[in-house]
């Protein structure tokens, strides 16, 4: 085996270890899971692969491609379940640090990419989004395998055509979650371009057979999906889901100091790292003459913007930038451990204290379950043993001035988080996320026949758990009047605190109630007025 192929392997089974583990061992939660699962499980069941679609409508917000990923799963191991819905977004995670590896050992070194990859695997937000039913994943994967190939052109490390391979991850990417997937890499090699003032890498971008290879792989579906729904599918998906999100706030609507609230804790446990790392570079201004560093510098800096300037703001949107902070931490760690530079009061201050605020939060959490949540006592001991290892060991490493072990005890103690959050910890969980113990009661007490509607609320979750591919939602009152001057016979999913408001609904028409979520849920039998 070549050595250059090694920590390619040992990233892929560490990875694959941190994401695949009990993927599939709680059921899907809304909102975007149970949509997600829905949308695979109807075009599953009609062998439909080109349009999308949710409780009998078009679903227009993301393009094709991890429906088709998911698809493919599903024939693969015979079921659309927990398990092949999250596999695309588990394999994407092992991309895109696999991605991030590549990237750092072709512009710094392998050793520093090795590290930056470990980091990006087990900062919390990867973490989270590579077990989680989300594009988000599969998108930065082909996002940063696209940046990949356009580094190695812009700095001379491969050949001229390998450029062409980037217009093929952008292709992919655009198909997983929209014209994000032109805008971020082009916004990323365009200001790189202005800021080094080398107008000869414009040649070298090969436009012309890029915006071809682009055509060709992503235009069939779009031209395919906007012909057979008249134009629908792609009107709806230019001005609501781009235009409209970016500049009216459609739905998640934030200031724009937004990201510097949610980047910190997103980044943990690392990010108490770039204190001591920021101030150990001073003076910075010498480090921007460096092109790669000024290449990572525009990276963090035009994806970090760009969601900052749009209205429409979610914590994931920036997790395209993640490998920028990972490669700076990666250098960090590698000089500390090389003694390149010195482990200073600084650094054993505040990462000492940080190790001995995880062992006291370690120590003190069974206790605080034992008086508040003593049913989630064994689920938070669980995480919490873990917790206290990792900050005795991570105080010991920290004042014996061992960096690499410090590095390694961080990792390990996200990785057997992890480990133990799928096993204790999320099961407890799902008696208030999970839809299905409710869902399976209304399979077996609602004839298949007979209709069922679902009042103020649209997550899909009970489409999914209860096989019924179109729930009509009642979204007021005078929908459900109208309802009930049909004299249908027919059942309504609601919630307690609409039922409470809705005295058109005898309480004596109650068929079955579940809490879940801290929500009561009730299956409602309608037979015309009350």
């Amino acid at each position: 085996m070549r050595p250059a192929v090694r920590p390619c392997l040992y990233l892929i089974g560490f990875a694959s270890g941190l994401f695949l583990f009990g993927l599939g061992s709680r059921d899907f939660w809304a909102p975007v899971e149970p949509r997600y699962a829905e949308i695979a499980r109807v075009m599953f069941l009609k062998n439909q692969w080109l349009v999308p679609t949710i409780n009998g409508n078009l679903y227009t917000d993301k393009p094709i491609l991890y429906f088709w990923l998911a698809l493919i799963s599903a024939k693969v191991f015979g079921a659309v379940n927990e398990w092949t819905v999250r596999l695309p977004a588990a394999l994407g995670g092992v991309g895109f640090v696999v991605a991030t590896y590549l990237i750092g050992r072709d512009l710094i070194s392998s050793r520093v990419g090795f590290i930056s990859a470990v980091i990006l695997a087990t900062a919390m937000r990867v973490l989270w989004e590579a077990r989680w039913a989300h594009v988000d994943t599969v998108f930065c994967a082909l996002f940063a395998l696209a940046l990949y190939f356009g580094a190695r052109t812009v700095f001379r490390r491969g050949r001229p055509s390998e450029i062409l391979l980037v217009y093929l991850f952008v292709a992919l990417a655009t198909l997983t979650k929209g014209l994000i997937g032109v805008v971020l890499p082009g916004l990323i090699l365009g200001c790189f371009i202005l800021v080094r003032r080398d107008w000869s890498l414009i040649a070298r971008l090969k436009l012309h057979f890029g915006a071809l290879i682009f055509l060709i792989v992503a235009g069939p579906w779009f031209y395919v999906v906007n012909h057979l729904t008249h134009g629908t599918w792609l009107a709806d998906f230019i001005y609501i889901h781009h235009i409209q999100r970016y500049t009216a706030g459609a739905g998640h609507r934030q200031p724009f100091y937004y990201y510097l609230t949610t980047l910190p804790p997103d980044f943990l446990p690392w990010t108490i790292f770039i204190v001591p790392a920021f101030f150990a570079y001073r003076p910075l201004r010498s480090k921007f003459a460096d092109p790669v560093v000024q290449f990572f510098l525009v990276w963090f800096s035009a994806v970090f913007l760009f969601f900052s300037l749009s209205d429409t703001k979610r914590d994931l949107y920036v997790l395209p930038l993640f490998p920028s902070i990972a490669f700076f931490l990666g250098v960090y760690f590698d000089d500390l451990i090389q003694g390149r530079i010195a482990q200073d009061f600084l650094y054993r201050g505040l990462i000492g204290c940080f190790f001995a605020l995880v062992a006291v939060v370690g120590l003190c959490a069974p206790a605080a379950a034992w008086f508040y949540y003593r049913g989630a006592w064994t689920a938070v001991v669980s995480v919490s043993v873990p917790l206290l290892i990792a900050g005795f060991f991570g105080m010991v490493y920290v004042r014996r001035l061992r960096a690499l072990n410090v590095a390694i005890t961080t990792a390990a103690l996200m990785a057997v988080t992890v480990i133990c959050t799928s096993i204790w910890l999320m099961p407890y969980l799902e008696i208030f996320k999970s839809p299905r113990s409710f869902s399976n009661q209304v399979r077996q007490i609602v004839p298949p026949s007979a209709p069922v509607y679902l009042y103020a609320d649209t997550m899909n979750d009970f489409n999914y758990y209860t096989g019924r591919e179109i729930i009509p939602v009642l979204p007021d009152a005078n929908a459900l009047d109208r309802l009930l001057r049909r004299n249908e016979d027919a059942y309504l999913i609601i919630k307690e605190r609409d039922l409470t408001r809705l005295p058109q609904l005898a309480r004596q028409r109650v068929v079955i109630s579940v809490t879940n979520s801290n929500t009561m849920w009730y299956l409602v039998q309608l037979r015309g007025r009350a």
